[in-house]
């Protein structure tokens, strides 16, 4: 495990609202760790240290929690909550994971070539952002690429289009369609209709 992987974190020791404001005011952020058949753990994670780790190693990142007795364990983000105001991070839950044991994930599918089917006067109409998978928790990328440079008006992208590397298995239905490629006339026709809805 990398260095800069490593996230402190100290115990919530009373949960009310002005130890809550006094974690926050030092630049702190609330959190918890759930760990499968035991009680969560209230934590705070320095908010610097947090958004360093999940810039550079992304929501799906394996990080290893240090705590105040030096404890460590092996943990991935479950959920980010931000305040709707600045969209600064107010929240996070980790999950604990062992590095022999599969977990579920959701991997983003990252469109390149995108820039072609502009030119073609085309749109890609994304469907399905991201793709749920198993897998060990190191192997689990933060993105898949899918090359549609050389897709044409009508064709369609399928579940089972998307490749991962062997160690990890998609969940989803290699049938569903995740994307489609469609006329500039037709997007207008699925904002519209979206509006009206």
């Amino acid at each position: 495990m990398a260095e800069n992987t490593v996230i402190k974190y100290d115990f919530r020791k009373k949960i009310s609202k002005a130890e809550n404001k006094s974690w926050i005011s030092k630049g702190y952020v609330l959190g918890n760790i759930n760990e499968k058949g035991a009680e969560s753990k209230s934590i705070v994670v320095k908010k610097d240290e947090l958004k360093r780790a999940v810039k550079q190693f992304g929501k799906n990142g394996v990080f290893e929690l240090v705590g105040p007795d030096s404890t460590k364990q092996h943990a991935m983000l479950k959920t980010i909550q931000t305040n709707p105001k600045n969209y600064d991070i107010h929240h996070v839950d980790f999950q604990k994971v062992l590095l022999t044991e599969k977990v579920k994930a959701d991997v983003t599918i990252k469109y390149i070539g995108t820039e072609f089917i502009e030119a073609k006067r085309l749109v890609l109409n994304r469907l399905i952002d991201a793709i749920p998978v198993i897998g060990l928790p190191q192997d689990i990328p933060e993105t898949v690429e899918f090359d549609v440079a050389k897709l044409e008006l009508g064709d369609n992208i399928y579940a089972g289009d998307i490749k991962f590397d062997s160690n990890i298995q998609s969940e989803l239905d290699d049938k569903v369609i995740v994307a489609s490629i469609i006329g500039s006339k037709q997007s207008d026709n699925v904002r519209a209709s979206v509006s009206e809805e």
